[in-house]
């Protein structure tokens, strides 16, 4: 569980509230499938901070600090990002916002503009790491649904919100993502777990 400030509950750790991660299901998936668990885990970790890295970097001008690409699939993903910030103006990144009412707080990927409108986004790299093309899963999708729309109410937006998913054939895809009050709702009712949540993590 993440704190932010003392008393924020990170965004992250209101959804696994919500629906806790399955480590068994996950671990069993992995050995089904021929994969180490924690080599899976610990990748898709790092494919995901290279590309929100080369983002921030791009939009800051500094991208020549993270050097040449490790491997095909990196050299994928930075490709896939160089051709979606042709035409979309990345405007901030990794910003933290804070809902004080609802006790949660996080960092967005991104809010990007493209032909003058404006998008809060969420970058992902979903199975970049393996060895075929990306497939929508409506369950992740579920999850950063979520995330967003936590976002949003925490920040006013009333723009729109979409994920942007690199892929590691060098492409890219754009969906977006519909408001939606269940999780705000959610949090709303269960406000005393959260708190609690927060209280157990700082003993």
């Amino acid at each position: 569980m993440r704190i932010y400030d003392g008393k924020y509950l990170s965004v992250t750790s209101v959804i696994d509230l919500r629906q806790p991660f399955n480590p068994s299901s996950f671990e069993y998936w992995c050995i089904k499938e021929g994969y180490d668990p924690k080599l899976v885990n610990t990748t898709a970790k790092l494919l995901g901070s290279k590309v929100s890295d080369l983002i921030e970097c791009k939009t800051q001008g500094l991208e020549w600090i993270l050097g040449t690409p490790l491997d095909c699939v990196e050299k994928a993903l930075y490709t896939a990002v160089n051709d979606f910030m042709k035409d979309n103006k990345v405007i901030s990144c990794e910003e933290v916002v804070k809902n004080e009412k609802l006790n949660y707080a996080g960092r967005y990927d991104g809010i990007f503009e493209h032909n003058g409108e404006q998008f809060l986004a969420d970058w992902k790299t979903w199975s970049a790491w393996r060895d075929v093309p990306y497939k929508r899963n409506s369950s992740k999708i579920k999850h950063v649904r979520w995330q967003l729309n936590m976002y949003a109410e925490a920040m006013g937006w009333k723009g729109r919100m979409c994920v942007v998913v690199f892929k590691n054939d060098g492409t890219w895809e754009k969906e977006i993502i519909k408001k939606d009050k269940e999780i705000i709702e959610w949090v709303e009712d269960n406000q005393d777990l959260i708190c609690k949540t927060v209280q157990d993590a700082k003993e």
